[in-house]
């Protein structure tokens, strides 16, 4: 048996002695191989070629290879991008996210998200309607829009035949944490999980109808890129309050942590839409607290001082405040 597509290819041309581009094409054009249904949008990001399923692998003319992992995903990670030799979030971070957001804090962000992208799916004209969540986590957010657009689905098919269908939604998401996205490809097997830095996108020019962003750092010349024209970025910020009650048990006098990153409408995007969410969350327990702690950059800021006071603390209340802002890419 071969390990991967790449052995295949290897041994196939060794024995047929025909060029690798003239082999690639023919598999492209047989059966010989199980194909996606779906056409793929990843870009190679060694040679920037379009890569294509063949089997269990990504590849591109060049016979560049990027295996499907067990889990479902993939990675396309180069070590030129890392600087360190796990980047992103570890595995106990990551156990802590997936805790405190399977309790439901933050399902009131999680509705407002899908409130804003579920008509936009329903309006679209495109035949497939492809969404990126950058710096996906754990794929929470992620698993609550596709939970909405199922049961849209669903609501969709029990209706007259003659009503015209809505797009085909297929979610894409990417995170430079392997814990995380092994984590979000197993709970979520129907979304397309990859390991990646959101610099360096591993998406084709011009081929996203929607982005949507959650205090994750990004590229904007890289989402301007991938992005079709006339599509959608969602960025969701913290706000000036946000977890205000929670700083001031970290430090003296409140400081807003986060990434308050924007865009330029400079970038050739128009802003649609620009506002503000908040709601209290109770935190009912000492290891939501730290859950919490943990998911922020406050994490960074604890003595031993702050340590020992957030450790007795039992039950807590703080505000969220949520930036929300909506863009659009301009037509050409």
């Amino acid at each position: 048996m071969f390990r991967n597509i790449s052995d295949y290819c290897t041994t196939y041309l060794h024995n047929k002695q025909v060029s690798f581009l003239t082999y690639f094409e023919y598999a492209k054009s047989t059966d010989l191989f199980l194909h996606s249904s779906m056409e793929s949008i990843y870009l190679c990001p060694v040679c920037k070629q379009q890569l294509e399923q063949v089997n269990k692998s990504f590849i591109c003319s060049q016979k560049h290879t990027y295996d499907i992992s067990r889990e479902g995903y993939v990675n396309f990670l180069l070590a030129n991008q890392k600087k360190t030799k796990d980047p992103g979030d570890s595995k106990l971070m990551v156990d802590g996210r997936q805790f405190f957001l399977d309790q439901g804090y933050y399902d009131p962000l999680a509705k407002e998200i899908n409130k804003i992208i579920l008509p936009l799916v329903k309006k679209s004209k495109t035949k497939n309607f492809n969404i990126l969540d950058v710096g996906c986590g754990t794929g929470f957010y992620s698993g609550k829009l596709q939970e909405s657009l199922k049961l849209g689905t669903q609501a969709q098919h029990s209706t007259r035949a003659s009503k015209p269908s809505a797009p085909s939604a297929h979610l894409w998401g990417i995170d430079i944490s392997k814990p995380a996205i092994q984590k979000a490809a197993k709970k979520y097997p129907d979304i397309h999980f990859s390991i990646g830095s959101n610099f360096h996108l591993p998406y084709l020019n011009e081929s996203l109808d929607l982005i949507f962003s959650i205090f994750s750092p990004f590229d904007s010349k890289e989402l301007f890129r991938v992005l079709k024209p006339g599509g959608k970025i969602l960025l969701i910020r913290p706000a000036h309050n946000h977890l205000k009650e929670l700083a001031t048990l970290i430090y003296d006098k409140f400081q807003l942590q986060g990434n308050p990153l924007d865009l330029s409408e400079s970038l050739g995007l128009s802003l649609l839409e620009k506002y503000q969410l908040g709601f209290e969350i109770h935190l009912k327990n000492n290891e939501d607290i730290m859950n919490l702690v943990s998911m922020t950059p406050y994490h960074w800021h604890l003595n031993e001082e702050k340590k020992a006071l957030l450790a007795k603390t039992r039950e807590f209340t703080t505000g969220t405040d949520f930036q929300i802002s909506l863009y659009q890419k301009k037509s050409a």
